[in-house]
């Protein structure tokens, strides 16, 4: 699952090292828009780069500044509690040899083996993505503790286009209808939204 000679490059699904670190703000523009929340939320964990590999990368403009290619990447906190007790159906799936099946619910975990940097088996829950400012993760990821092996990566993305084609129930029969097709109607099955 992962890479032993890891690189110093970041890549989607690495684990870099705990920190302190808050969520993106957003600002207020104009009255009802978007604001500022009272009280922003300070995590502390290890954190799991949800964000593509082509977005982790920095340029240097016409200035000859060093800049990112985009200024907040999407990270989410690594969870050492896992979500299901271990005699259960649904830690079976989550675990079923260590391989991550694309199609095994539930669709929002991806499951890391135990290893010796962490200390135990853990998971990032997609629902607890969200956007820090790319230079924070430059400075961290100096500290990269794990890297994915290319198979393991690729199941992430996997499990990430999952997550993300998920079909709400109230939205299934009108799929179904707008895409009669069997086997566009069969892949669609694959990804809808559990009740």
């Amino acid at each position: 699952m992962f890479v032993e000679n890891k690189s110093d490059i970041l890549r989607q699904g690495d684990i870099v090292q705990k920190t302190y670190f808050l969520p993106a703000n957003f600002q207020r523009l104009k009255e009802d828009q978007i604001t500022i929340p009272q009280s922003p939320k300070m995590f502390y964990s290890y954190l799991v780069i949800l964000s593509h590999c082509c977005e982790l990368q920095w340029y240097t403009d016409d200035k000859g500044k060093l800049r990112p290619r985009r200024s907040q990447v999407l990270v989410a906190p690594l969870s050492l509690k896992m979500p299901f007790k271990q005699e259960t159906e649904e830690y079976r799936k989550l675990i079923e040899n260590g391989e991550n099946t694309p199609d095994n619910d539930p669709i929002q975990y991806f499951y890391f083996k135990d290893n010796p940097v962490i200390g135990s088996e853990s998971v990032v829950d997609f629902s607890t993505m969200m956007p820090i400012k790319s230079s924070l993760l430059r400075e961290i990821g100096r500290e990269k503790l794990l890297e994915l092996d290319v198979k393991s990566r690729h199941l992430l993305r996997i499990r990430l286009r999952d997550y993300f084609s998920r079909i709400p129930g109230e939205e299934w029969d009108e799929i179904q209808r707008l895409f009669p097709d069997e086997k566009l109607s069969n892949q669609f099955e694959i990804h809808q939204e559990q009740e």
